[in-house]
C-alpha cells in the first residue's frame, strides 16, 4: 500500500469518534516506508526517555543509545550538568563510548585518539595541520530534560519543552514523589514485534484477564481498570489494586509512603508519555519502559525497575526481593512477547483487518490520533522522506 494511502487510513482512524473508534490498520506495522517516516516526523523530533536521574549521578557515568539513527551519549559532565552529545568522532566518525559505565576526566576516540572533554570540546588531535584550530570542533548537543527522575532526550534543538505537556500526569503522581525512587535494575533486549504493537498492548488493560490470568489478574483485575481522558502528549490509565495483594513478589504489599491517601495505595496510575515511554506506578515502584524501533518487527525495549526509597529491605532480603522482582516482571514479559510477535506477523497477512476497540481501549485510540497528528502534518525532513 502507498505511504499516501497509509497516511489517509490513520487519519480516517483519528478522525472516528471514541464510541466507534478500531485498530490500527495493519499494514501501518509492516511498511518499511512508514517506519522511514516515523523516523524524521517522530523520533528525530520527540522526547525519548533514556533513564532516571540517580544513573547518571557521578561525573562521567555515562550510557550510550541509538535515537532514530543517531548515537548518543548521556552523561554528567564535570560541572555537574547532564548532557546528552552525539557518540560519533568529529574526524572520521567512529563511535566514541559503548554501553554504559563511569569514565575519567575525557572521551578518547578508539580510532585515531581524537580526545574530548565531558562537555563535548575537542582537546587533542594528535599530528594535525598546524592550520587546524581544536577550539573549533566539539561534539553536537542535544536537548535534555529531567520530569519526575527520568531523563529524556531530544534531538531537535528547536523542541518544545516535555513537562508542560506533562502537566496532568505530574499532578496525578505528585503523592508518590516519584522523582525520589531509585533504580533497582534494568534490561536491553531487542523484541520480535513493530513498537507500536508494543506500546498499544502495554497501554490496553483489556488483555489482563486474558494474557495475565495468574500474574497480574488476581491482583490488578481488568474490572478495576478505568482509561482516563489523556492529552497531547500521552495517554492513561488507572488500574484498581486488591488490597494488601501483590504480583511482585510473595509477600503482602506495604506502603512506605504516609503522604499517599488509602485510594491512592490501591490504584496504580499507568500511563503512555508519546511516543515510546510506558510506566506503571504503584506506592512501592514503577516498572517502566522505553522504546525504539529497529525494524517493522523488531524493536529494542529497555526497561526496568524503580523503588520507593523506604520499600526495601536491607541486607540479604535486599538481594532477594531484587531477584523475586526479576523474575516477577520478566514472567510477565514473557507472557507478552508471543502475543505482540503474533499480531507482529499476522499484520502481513492477507486477511488481516482491524476490528472494533473496547471502551479498555481509549488508550489505543488516543495513540492513533497522537500518530496522526504527527504524520500527517510532518517537518520539512519528514515531507522528503514521504516523496
Amino acid at each position: 500500500m502507498p505511504l499516501s494511502d497509509l497516511l489517509d487510513a490513520v487519519s480516517a482512524n483519528a478522525a472516528l469518534p471514541e464510541d466507534m473508534s478500531e485498530a490500527t490498520p495493519p499494514q501501518v506495522y509492516t511498511s518499511q516506508a512508514f517506519l522511514e517516516l516515523e523516523r524524521d516526523a517522530i523520533f528525530n523530533r520527540e522526547w525519548i526517555c533514556v533513564g532516571r536521574a540517580d544513573e547518571f549521578e557521578s561525573p562521567g557515568d555515562y550510557r550510550v543509545m541509538t535515537i532514530s539513527r543517531d548515537e548518543v551519549v548521556i552523561l554528567r559532565d564535570h560541572d555537574g550538568v547532564l548532557r546528552a552529545m552525539s557518540n560519533i568522532c568529529r574526524h572520521r566518525m567512529m563511535s566514541l563510548l559503548e554501553g554504559e559505565g563511569t569514565i575519567g576526566g575525557k572521551i578518547t576516540c578508539p580510532y585515531h585518539a581524537w580526545t574530548y572533554r565531558l562537555d563535548g570540546q575537542l582537546i587533542g588531535a594528535a599530528h594535525m595541520r598546524d592550520n587546524f584550530d581544536k577550539q573549533d570542533c566539539h561534539l553536537p548537543q542535544f536537548a535534555v530534560e529531567e520530569w519526575q527522575g527520568w531523563v529524556y532526550v531530544n534531538l531537535d534543538a528547536n523542541a518544545e519543552p516535555l513537562a508542560p505537556r506533562l502537566t496532568p500526569l505530574a499532578e496525578l503522581l505528585s503523592n508518590y514523589d516519584v522523582t525520589s525512587y531509585r533504580t533497582l535494575f534494568r534490561v536491553d533486549e531487542i523484541w520480535d514485534t513493530n513498537w507500536k504493537i508494543l506500546f498499544q498492548n502495554f497501554m490496553e488493560p483489556y488483555h489482563l484477564f486474558a494474557v495475565h490470568s495468574k500474574t497480574v489478574e488476581p491482583v490488578l483485575p481488568t474490572q478495576h481498570a478505568h482509561v482516563l481522558t489523556g492529552g497531547p502528549g500521552y495517554c492513561l490509565y488507572t488500574q484498581g489494586r486488591n488490597p494488601g495483594v501483590a504480583f511482585e513478589y510473595s509477600e503482602a504489599m506495604t506502603n512506605p509512603n504516609p503522604n499517599l491517601s488509602e485510594d491512592e495505595v490501591n490504584s496504580v496510575p499507568l500511563f503512555g508519555a508519546f511516543p515510546a515511554q510506558m510506566a506503571s506506578v504503584s506506592a512501592e515502584r514503577t516498572f517502566w519502559m522505553s522504546l525504539m524501533p529497529v525494524e517493522t518487527d523488531k524493536v529494542r525495549v529497555f526497561w526496568g525497575v524503580d523503588v520507593h526509597p523506604d520499600a526495601m529491605p536491607s541486607g540479604a532480603e535486599f538481594e532477594a526481593r531484587v531477584e523475586e522482582l526479576k523474575a516477577s516482571f520478566h514472567a510477565i514479559n514473557d507472557e507478552d512477547k508471543p502475543i505482540t510477535s503474533a499480531i507482529a506477523r499476522n499484520a502481513a497477512a492477507l486477511s488481516a483487518q482491524p476490528g472494533r476497540l473496547s471502551p479498555k481501549e481509549q488508550t489505543i485510540w488516543e495513540f492513533q490520533r497522537y500518530l496522526a497528528r504527527m504524520l500527517t502534518a510532518p517537518s520539512p525532513s519528514a515531507s522528503k522522506a514521504a516523496e
